[in-house]
Parts: structure tokens; sequence; C-alpha cells
């Protein structure tokens, strides 16, 4: 078990967002938890859409998960693999990824 938390949110963000096939990243947490987020978005007190990857501590794993939108023109389950993949290279070794995809583009 690590003890080493994972990167800050916006780091892994940027990681998301650099992998081939991925166009777009959201928020994993539902629309309730969202609501001060979006408040601040839509009055511009925000100037990110809620893009973030989100981190916790589950029975002492770090988890991480994302939530992200694939282009048509690549495979979206080798888009998904790769964002794994980038997690996995920026989490410590025993932490679990979830990667949902809520768009195809």
């Amino acid at each position: 078990m690590s003890t080493t938390p994972p990167e800050p949110s916006a780091d892994l963000v940027a990681r998301v967002r650099a992998v081939d096939g991925v166009t777009d990243v959201y928020s994993p947490h539902s629309a309730l938890t969202r609501i001060p987020g979006l408040i601040a978005a839509a009055t511009g007190a925000s100037d990110d859409r809620l893009a973030e990857v989100a981190v916790s501590i589950r029975d002492g794993v770090p988890v991480v998960a994302a939530r992200i939108a694939t282009s048509v023109a690549d495979s979206t389950a080798d888009a998904a693999r790769r964002v794994a993949d980038a997690l996995l290279a920026s989490t410590p070794p025993d932490a679990a990824i979830t990667i949902q995809v809520a768009r195809i583009h």
C-alpha cells in the first residue's frame, strides 16, 4: 500500500488532455456534488469548465477517476487505455484507475 498521494488533479487533467484521441475531460462527480462549481462557472468565477480528474483514497488505496470524450477518428477503447496508462504513470503503483467515456465526437 502506498502512502504517496497522487499528483494534484490539475496536473492529471493536463496529462489526460494530452493523450491522443481525447477531445475533452469532464468531472467524474455527480451533478449534485458539482453544483457549487457549476454556479461558479456560470457566473464567471471559474475559468475552468469543471474539468477534473478525481483523486481520493478508499480503504488506503489511491483511486483516480476520469471522465473523457474521445475522437470518432480513433478507437475509443484504445484512447481509454492510453488515458489509463498516462494516469498509472503519474500515480502510485497500487492506485485504482477508473475511466468513463462520456462522449465520442
